[in-house]
């Protein structure tokens, strides 16, 4: 058992860190997080209490239409992540928010030391140099892989009526954004989609399998917006140019509410399909 002083310690030192100190929605997103847990009502940590709590939505609050705390919370997973891999790495004790919950964790580090140091030295070395040979030998093959196998793709955003136009564009430029963190993936930038666009548009339609011959693409994943009362239904595709079939599908539907935790919250939602079609 972790005495409680020593985790509202390790609970100071993230929130004092660079990583937190100008993130003041994911800090007092952690804060709560773990001095409820630290209270006993670790199990009351739900969607819909921290959206009402946390984040000043109201008493309407949906969270099966507003995302932000979903969003929120793959945010300080990340910034934990980021944190503990570095200025945060000698922390004898860490903060951990597990995929799927809201509850935090907490582990505590060095137990080793309690070990004879005479005898667990000379193991330890020989681990190091196991897992630093293990790690460059797929390191290597992996960027073999990756160079072998990488996909340039074309991210195209469409609508239905025009007063979508700022979301769409907004969805597209997430996605064009997530979609670059996989590294098999070569993602068309996109200013230079939208300044191709505009140029195209100049003089007629925009076409998929065009856009992705001029721009060097050799897929493309389109997302079509369509806003219904106070939802809206996003349609996306993944399709090569001039082979006639669809390679991927989804359809999502979402509300109205935060545009662009809207926008973060698919762009990441289909990202991931992405990356499960094509691997990583």
């Amino acid at each position: 058992m972790i005495p409680e002083r020593d985790i509202h310690a390790a609970l100071k030192r993230v929130l004092s860190s660079d990583n937190f100190v100008n993130a003041q929605r994911l800090s007092a997103f952690l804060r709560f997080a773990v001095e409820r847990t630290l209270a006993g009502e670790g199990s009351q940590l739900k969607e819909y209490l921290l959206g009402t709590e946390v984040f000043g939505k109201g008493p309407d609050f949906d969270p099966r239409l507003d995302p932000v705390v979903r969003v929120e919370a793959r945010r300080l997973r990340a910034k934990l992540h980021e944190y503990y891999d570095g200025p945060g790495r000698a922390d004898p004790i860490r903060i951990v928010l597990r995929k799927g919950g809201y509850t935090p964790t907490f582990e505590q580090l060095g137990l080793e030391r309690n070990a004879d140091p005479g005898r667990a030295r000379p193991l330890r070395w020989i681990w190091i140099l196991v897992v630093l040979v293990a790690t460059f030998g797929v390191g290597m093959l992996a960027l073999r892989q990756s160079a072998a196998r990488s996909v340039s793709i074309l991210v195209i955003p469409t609508l239905e009526q025009p007063e979508d136009l700022s979301f769409a564009d907004g969805l597209g430029q997430a996605l064009a954004g997530e979609l670059s963190r996989n590294k098999r993936l070569r993602v068309v930038a996109w200013p230079r989609f939208a300044d191709y666009r505009r140029s195209v548009e100049e003089s007629g339609s925009l076409s998929n399998e065009k856009a992705a011959k001029d721009l060097g693409a050799e897929t493309v994943l389109t997302v079509n917006v369509r806003q219904r009362g106070q939802k809206r239904d996003v349609f996306a595709v993944l399709m090569r140019p001039g082979h006639g079939y669809k390679d991927w599908f989804k359809e999502y539907e979402r509300g109205t509410g935060d545009e662009f935790a809207v926008q973060r919250e698919l762009a990441e939602s289909i990202a991931e399909e992405i990356r499960r079609k094509i691997g990583e």
